[in-house]
Formats: C-alpha cells, sequence, structure tokens
C-alpha cells in the first residue's frame, strides 16, 4: 500500500503537499485533515507509521489548528540569489533570522563562470520586509557582492520584457560628458550635473542647462562619440540570448536619442526612447524638443509599453544605475542596480557590480543549457528578415 493509497483510504484531505530531495535523502511534509476526528485520525496515524517503517523511513506528526495550518499553507516567500563567498553568507543568514524569516531551502548553481546560492525564504513572521530587505541591500554592499530578493510568485512568472537605461549601464560611459569635453564646457556640465545629484535642481532643469552649454557641437563630433561607444561586458551575449528567448528588449536614457537609435539598430533591440537633441546647419543649437525623458517619463514609459505588448509588470525587468532610475526600478517586477549610485538599491531588487551583466542570467533562471538549446536551432529565414528590419 503506498502513501496516496491510504490517504484515499481513510479519505483523508490534503490541504498542502510537498516533497524535496537531496543525495539519496528524500523528506515529504503533508498537511491532512481525517474524515474524523479522534478514531479516524488515530486510524490514520497508525496506518502511516506501519507504511513508514516498511519503507525504513522516519515519521514523525504534529497537530495543528486550523488556523495554524492555514497559516502554513498560505506562506509568503522570497528567493535571495547569492553571489559571493559562502562564509560571508553567514551574515546575510543572521539578519534573516533576526528578522524573524525562515530559510526553507539551499541550493548552489554554477554557470556563466559564477556560482550563486538560493535561498527560499518564508517571510510570514517578518513585521517590516522594507527593513528586511534594506539590511540585505546593505549588507551585500558592505561584502561588495551581488545578490537578488524577489517574491517567489514574480520570479516563477516567466520574465517578457527587460529595459535598459543607457550612460554607465549598457554602455561604460557618461555620453554627455564625452560630448562636455569635446564642446570644451565640461567642467561647467560635471557642476550641474553635480548640484543635480545633491539635489540643487531636478533633473529636466539640469538636461535644459547642460544642453545649452553643448550649442554649436558639430554633428561630426557626435558621430565619432556614437562609433565608439564602449557597451558594458557581457550586454551583447546577454542580448542576443534574451532576444533568441523571446524577450521585448528596450532602452530608456535621460540621454539622446542619436545614440540610442544607434545602440537600437546595433543590437537589434525592440524600442529606443530618450531626449532628442535639435539639430540646426550641422550644428547642436543648445536645444531638447519634444517631452523631456526624466524619472516620471522613465515609468510612464515603461508601464505603456508593458501595457501594449500585454506583459505583467511582474513579468519587466529594469537595469540603471542612478537616482533617475529609482522609480523605474521600483515599478518593475525585477528592478536591477547596476553598479549603481549610492542608496539606489534601496529601490531595487537587485544589486550587480561593474562588468558583471552576465549575473542577470541567474537572477532570470536562466542556465547554459537553457542557451546552448536556444542557440542550437537554425533561425528561418523569416524570422532574420523580421529581426534585421528592425
Amino acid at each position: 500500500m503506498s502513501f496516496v493509497d491510504i490517504l484515499t483510504r481513510y479519505k483523508a484531505s490534503v490541504h498542502h503537499l510537498e516533497q524535496s530531495g537531496m543525495g539519496h535523502v528524500l523528506s515529504c511534509f503533508a498537511v491532512l485533515e481525517p474524515l474524523q476526528r479522534t478514531e479516524s485520525e488515530q486510524a490514520l496515524r497508525e496506518a502511516l507509521l506501519l507504511w513508514a517503517n516498511s519503507m525504513h523511513l522516519e515519521a514523525r506528526f504534529y497537530t495543528y489548528t486550523p488556523e495554524m495550518a492555514a497559516h502554513w499553507v498560505q506562506r509568503d516567500r522570497y528567493l535571495l540569489t547569492y553571489f559571493g563567498d559562502i562564509l560571508d553568507m553567514a551574515s546575510l543568514v543572521r539578519i534573516i533570522r533576526e528578522e524573524s524569516g525562515l530559510i526553507e531551502s539551499m541550493k548552489t548553481q554554477s554557470h556563466h563562470q559564477a556560482r550563486s546560492m538560493n535561498l527560499v525564504i518564508d517571510v510570514r513572521d517578518v513585521s517590516d520586509m522594507m527593513g528586511l530587505k534594506e539590511r540585505i541591500m546593505v549588507k551585500s554592499r558592505d561584502l561588495g557582492a551581488d545578490l537578488a530578493l524577489q517574491r517567489m510568485e514574480a520570479y516563477r512568472k516567466r520574465k517578457r520584457m527587460i529595459i535598459f537605461d543607457v550612460d554607465s549601464t549598457l554602455v561604460e560611459m557618461e555620453i554627455i560628458d564625452e560630448m562636455a569635453r569635446r564642446a570644451g564646457v565640461y567642467e561647467p556640465v560635471k557642476e550641474i550635473t553635480s548640484r543635480a545629484m545633491n539635489g540643487a535642481f531636478d533633473f529636466r532643469t539640469a538636461i535644459i542647462e547642460r544642453v545649452a552649454l553643448l550649442k554649436g557641437l558639430g554633428i561630426g563630433e557626435l558621430e565619432a562619440i556614437r562609433d565608439h561607444l564602449p557597451l558594458s561586458l557581457g550586454v551583447e551575449e546577454l542580448i542576443a540570448v534574451l532576444r533568441r528567448l523571446g524577450f521585448k528588449i528596450g532602452i530608456i536614457s535621460g540621454g539622446f536619442d542619436f545614440f540610442t537609435e544607434h545602440l537600437k539598430e546595433k543590437l537589434h533591440l525592440d524600442y529606443a526612447f530618450a531626449n532628442r537633441l535639435e539639430v540646426s546647419d550641422g550644428v547642436l543649437t543648445g536645444r531638447v524638443t519634444g517631452k523631456i525623458v526624466d524619472a516620471e517619463e522613465k515609468v510612464r514609459i515603461v508601464s505603456q509599453t508593458a501595457c501594449d505588448e500585454g506583459i505583467l509588470m511582474d513579468q519587466t525587468v529594469a537595469v540603471g544605475d542612478g537616482a533617475n532610475d529609482a522609480p523605474m526600478l521600483a515599478q518593475a517586477g525585477l528592478g536591477i542596480a547596476y553598479n549603481a549610485k549610492p542608496r539606489l538599491d534601496e529601490a531595487a531588487d537587485a544589486s550587480i557590480g561593474k562588468s558583471r551583466m552576465p549575473h542577470l542570467f541567474h537572477f532570470l533562471g536562466i542556465t547554459e543549457e537553457d542557451i546552448a538549446e536556444v542557440l542550437s536551432c537554425t533561425p528561418s529565414e523569416a524570422w532574420l528578415r523580421m529581426e534585421l528590419g528592425k
């Protein structure tokens, strides 16, 4: 007689069932309710105990009230993906326990020349989830380790869209700084940037004042910058794989469309949004035209694009490095702070260091086997024409 046969014989209702195995060790947890209390419950216990003994298994029984059973079944779980020394992870485990979190399982995964640890955490008894997240993010910064903390339900929903910021994220430079150098106004532009970061005025004002200083810069200079944009390490492989896996991929920049349109064409992206520079007689007029892409506009664009594509926000990923990206990261299903400015990780679900873009594969649950499979097939001519037409 099997475990299921016993449950059927005693008409026991199964409220929750989970099983896990490691090596030659198998564990099974079940929340059961017998048809009747007292005699039926005792008979069910005895039958399960005899079955366990015959299978050389250890069986333990606990009595739950309906409220306790519901509390157990309706767990709120998060997945913590951690890159770093296994010994340093002890400090993260300590934080989780201090905040009343319960670590249900740990599992390592190794691919893309990196090893990460996945911890499934039950947070139903955590009174301040934002406080737990902040402590974990701060500790990861202290350790210099990449990590992601995302709700289990969101992790299980297959991500379908990813949006990147451009400057110091998709490319390893601040494009406006190089424009300012070529225009001979680097120091004034740098001062405005610094004042904006310190809260002296908002992004909209900062971009208008900085572009005004670029008046007279020739298109030839912009082309020289455009043709030598240094992509962040690992970006091309990441985008190529995500495209083949069916992701919608875009960039949103507080910079300029002269560069984002080039990147869109080069990387075969689906979307590119940025500020538009006004040009007259081959030089910049010192003005931007159209709606300025600030933090608020980035949020609107991501939300509207997801809506247009029929994609849930839990299925979106946003990657950025600055304060202007914080609201966009906060609204995404997975917000990733890349080589981030201080305190951006408070809005993010994940944090990774410079030149570690391939760690996104771990956060998204994409293995080297997945990549090998999707790259092993030969795309049809129709698909290639569609991609080249973007």
